[in-house]
């Protein structure tokens, strides 16, 4: 499988948790669930939260760290000459 092809299977699973952790904070109170002005303030909160991550894996939070993901299965990089936080909007609701 491709490295494209693993970013974005990476990327759809960050979505996925992004879109649980929103509806269960919602589901924490019943009159929250239909609230869509507060669903659009956590669908925010959890972008800036993964964008934040991911630009302290590239390097660019501080630059006292610059991390990788390695594929288990190939040994690359999952980077290869992109920045996570770069594609993380093709990617996620914010």
């Amino acid at each position: 499988m491709s490295v494209l092809k693993k970013q974005g299977i990476f990327f759809s699973n960050l979505k996925a948790i992004q879109e649980q952790t929103v509806t269960y904070a919602l589901s924490q109170n019943g009159e929250a669930h239909n609230n869509k002005e507060l669903e659009k303030i956590l669908y925010g909160a959890t972008y800036e939260t993964i964008y934040r991550f991911l630009e302290l894996i590239d390097g660019y939070y501080t630059d006292e760290i610059e991390l990788d993901l390695i594929d288990k299965e190939t040994g690359e990089s999952m980077r290869q000459s992109t920045a996570f936080h770069d594609i993380c909007a093709d990617y996620l609701i914010d």
